[in-house]
């Protein structure tokens, strides 16, 4: 039987196809940024017709419009920012790391559409594509409001899943089914979206004056720490402690003191489930739980690997061909040295700081409250995702990284609003000063 609201929300894409052809692609992105997330959804939707490819089509829709937009008035399809380098390199290096992969496994070449390593790659590179066409069509502040708002809508509907499965399944046992709206990444993923995400909103209403808008982020804010707070991740615990950290020392030092108070009487704080999950990391007798170890012992074989291929690696979504236990490294920075060798994973850390630099001066240059949270939220963003791929791949998966190249492509986009704004004024008091 088919769901009505599925069924609603899958016409609805027809005309958003129509509308990103004619060039409004901040339309487009309105609809399509915030199911992103809900995977749940979108498996709903391969029950239609071309349902398998619903995301594809309006992302194709919207290149095309976007490019002919830009034929039309006569402007850049692709406007300089300090992502496009990087992004380059990033998809030649990861293509060649894949024909690399067929290689070294003994694989054909990755060239028929059926090769799910080559699936794979092309997923992969919708986010750089995600960046590029929210940085290229979202212009003005207020659509990078209505977006982010948009994208706020999503994380409640994200919460009621969430929240209604840790009713359902409350015990550290059952945390395992909980899935959220992410269908098949697991509850950690799902702890690491809502360990990263909240603190753009945090950064955003620190600084916005907008009464309603910052009423709906807390709102947010609060259903999003219940969710992570329940979910038993420890890596999302460790993600949104650096992160406190990283804004009390960069932005309130005051805030320091409840934060050491928390440090300090975390056990006593904490619900006692919580303490437990903590806790659950080393046995009784000082040894680490089956579920670390493992993932030490995963670490060590993946980096045999690197050692003999420390350059190139052996090539991307390799790791599930090798043959290992967990046919994962549950840590991103080791899946790349061991698939992309030195290589890729200096494109990756150079990614991260490129994202740090240029959403720290954001805050630090914008007057507008909205941009300068943004800025500072996104920042605080980047420091929690850093953290949470230490635990795991939080980094290939659509509903879980999407949003992180949209904000990117937002805050790019605040960088050059506001260098606009400091032009305008240079040009205005210049002209006061001297009218002739």
């Amino acid at each position: 039987m088919v769901n009505l609201v599925t069924l609603i929300v899958f016409v609805l894409g027809i005309p958003v196809v129509f509308i990103s052809l004619v060039g409004q692609i901040h339309l487009g992105l309105l609809f399509l940024v915030p199911i992103l997330p809900l995977q749940n959804v979108i498996e709903k939707f391969h029950q239609f017709p071309y349902g398998n490819d619903f995301v594809d089509i309006i992302l194709i829709a919207m290149m095309f419009g976007w490019a002919f937009s830009a034929v039309s008035k006569n402007k850049r399809i692709i406007e300089h920012s300090p992502f496009n380098k990087i992004i380059f390199i990033m998809v030649v290096y990861t293509y060649f790391s894949l024909w690399r992969g067929s290689s070294f496994l003994g694989l054909p070449a990755p060239l028929s559409a059926a090769d799910p390593r080559l699936q794979n790659w092309k997923n992969y590179m919708l986010f750089p594509l995600l960046f590029l066409i929210t940085f290229n069509n979202i212009r003005t502040l207020k659509q990078i409001k209505w977006l982010i708002v948009a994208m706020v809508f999503s994380m409640f509907i994200m919460d009621y899943y969430t929240g209604n499965q840790i009713k359902w399944m409350p015990s550290l046992v059952s945390r395992e089914k909980i899935e959220g709206t992410f269908v098949w990444t697991g509850v950690n993923a799902v702890a690491a979206f809502y360990a990263s995400y909240t603190f753009v909103l945090l950064g955003i209403i620190i600084f916005d004056r907008a009464k309603i808008r910052r009423f709906l982020f807390m709102l947010a804010i609060l259903f999003n720490t219940y969710c992570v707070l329940f979910l038993y991740s420890r890596g999302a615990y460790a993600a949104i402690l650096a992160g406190l950290l990283f804004i009390c020392l960069f932005h309130k030092k005051v805030f320091l003191i409840p934060l050491l108070l928390l440090l300090f009487y975390w056990q006593t704080i904490l619900p006692p489930k919580v303490v437990e999950r903590i806790n659950q990391t080393k046995t009784e007798e000082g040894t680490l739980d089956s579920s670390a170890q493992n993932r030490l012992d995963m670490w060590k074989l993946s980096l045999d690997y690197f050692k003999k291929n420390s350059v190139i690696g052996v090539g991307f979504n390799t790791i599930p061909y090798l043959g290992l236990p967990l046919e994962d490294t549950h840590n991103i920075y080791i899946k790349v040295l061991t698939e992309q060798g030195s290589i890729g994973i200096v494109i990756l850390l150079l990614l991260f700081f490129i994202a740090i630099k240029n959403s720290w001066k954001l805050y630090k240059s914008a007057q507008n409250g909205f941009l300068k949270g943004l800025g500072l939220g996104f920042t605080t963003c980047i420091i929690a995702t850093i953290v949470t791929n230490l635990f795991g791949d939080r980094w290939t998966y659509l509903q879980l990284s999407a949003y992180f190249w949209v904000f990117l492509g937002l805050v790019v986009r605040g960088n050059l609003i506001v260098q606009e704004q400091q032009s305008g004024n240079r040009i205005y008091f210049k002209k006061r000063v001297n009218p002739l």
